[in-house]
């Protein structure tokens, strides 16, 4: 009996000891251990020539989709109705504190965050077959307009990147609203309503500096918390600049794209301080021309952005949706510039026809993509692969209980089969 103890004893002796060696191992990038799909060390990926590939060397293109209104509420897609002075994420929580508290302010944000997006929306996007979510944030999401960071204030986005790591899913980190606003449209966190170039503090006005400083100063604690993760597929820098002004805006080509340029190239410089090896995202608005050749900046491990939208036309009549796409893959083909091509807000709207052969193009082309989006109200068609509720609330008037009541039930959704069948067709 006591030799058997004696063994047993050194076996699982030996198991801890192995345990402890392999973890060492894998800190120190030596042993890339990888359970699933989970996403292990060896799926860093890196921008190399027009492809993103991982450690293995193999090529990696992101099909996904993205979480919109999940930390900027865009009133036309969820739960709260528009009114005069309630139009946009700033002025919803600026109403939330000024009617209930800081407290209870927080407490409706959490459950509305709770409930909108949890583990079973990563398990569907997987099932879906995609294997990235793009997720957008504002300022907010970690500090207040003078940048006084919040407490605790990665613990949802780091709960959110381990959940998709798990399944698999890449994740990309999007400003979608930085300090002051970069466009002055609800999508960025604030709203200009008639005045969105005036409310574009980001870039005009006497606090224009500032907001950049802090908007520098956030990419360096972002940079600082998720380098060397390998589930962070890229920094997406900002989120269509100046888009509702671009061909209005009293400005020539060569401003505005050096106002967007310049902040571009001092981003990249503080975050490659930090970190080395993430992929660095500069969005275009709108064309492969309001970008630059990367090489007169001396950026390296970038990926190019791109939008489209064709809004004229929702019903695909003469081909019109994938007519526009081709046009804008043509556009960026002609820029040609040696980099990852990615197409980070799309929709093809409501000819399913338009979703197959439109998402097959993109893949033939080489393009990176994820579709916008993946929650929105029943009553706005096909910009949600989940549709639901159209129950909003009045901010300015309704009760807290009425508020927390229907924001608890914003997880409560109904998938868009017609949708959801188009995307899986397009992949066999």
């Amino acid at each position: 009996m006591g030799k058997k103890r004696m063994v047993l004893c050194a076996i699982i002796g030996a198991i801890i000891c192995t345990i402890f060696v392999v973890a060492f191992l894998m800190k120190q990038g030596v042993v890339d251990l990888k359970i699933g799909n989970k996403i292990a060390g060896s799926d860093y990926l890196t921008a190399q020539g027009r492809e993103l590939k991982n450690k293995k060397g193999e090529t990696v293109y992101l099909k996904g989709i993205n979480i919109g209104n999940y930390f900027v509420q865009e009133f036309w897609m969820g739960p709260c109705k528009y009114t005069d002075n309630v139009t946009c994420q700033k002025e919803l929580e600026e109403k939330l504190v000024e009617r209930f508290g800081q407290e209870k302010t927080d407490k409706l944000i959490k459950t509305f965050q709770d409930n909108f997006f949890t583990e079973k929306d990563f398990d569907k996007i997987k099932e879906l077959g995609f294997n990235s979510i793009r997720l957008p944030f504002w300022y907010g999401t970690f500090a207040d307009a003078e940048g006084n960071w919040k407490k605790n204030p990665f613990k949802r986005v780091d709960w959110f990147v381990e959940e998709a790591g798990k399944r698999g899913l890449y994740v990309i980190l999007d400003m979608h609203g930085a300090y002051g606003s970069q466009n002055g449209s609800d999508h960025s966190g604030i709203d200009g309503r008639e005045q969105k170039m005036k409310a574009s503090e980001f870039f005009f006005g006497e606090n224009a500096e500032k907001n950049q400083e802090l908007y520098y100063a956030m990419w360096e604690k972002l940079a600082e918390h998720y380098k060397g993760n390998p589930v962070v597929a890229g920094y997406d820098l900002l989120n269509e600049p100046y888009c509702t002004y671009r061909y209005n805006s009293g400005k020539s080509d060569d401003e505005l794209h050096k106002l967007v340029w310049d902040i571009y190239d001092k981003a990249y410089d503080k975050i490659r301080k930090i970190d080395p090896d993430h992929v660095i995202i500069m969005e275009a608005t709108w064309d492969s021309w309001d970008l630059p050749n990367p090489k007169d900046y001396d950026w390296t491990n970038v990926m190019y952005e791109y939008h489209n939208y064709e809004y004229s036309n929702y019903d695909n009549e003469n081909n019109a949706q994938i007519q526009s796409m081709e046009r804008k893959i043509n556009n960026v083909d002609i820029g040609n510039y040696d980099v990852p091509n990615y197409m980070g807000e799309f929709n093809y709207f409501n000819n399913m026809d338009a979703w197959v052969e439109g998402l097959k193009l993109l893949d033939e082309n080489g393009f990176n993509w994820s579709i916008w989006s993946y929650k929105c109200r029943m009553d706005n068609d096909n910009w949600g692969v989940e549709k639901i509720s159209s129950d909003t609330v009045d901010l300015e008037n309704d009760s807290y209980e009425d508020i927390l009541a229907t924001w608890s039930k914003v997880g409560e959704s109904e998938e868009n089969t017609p949708l959801v069948n188009a995307i899986k067709e397009s992949q066999k």
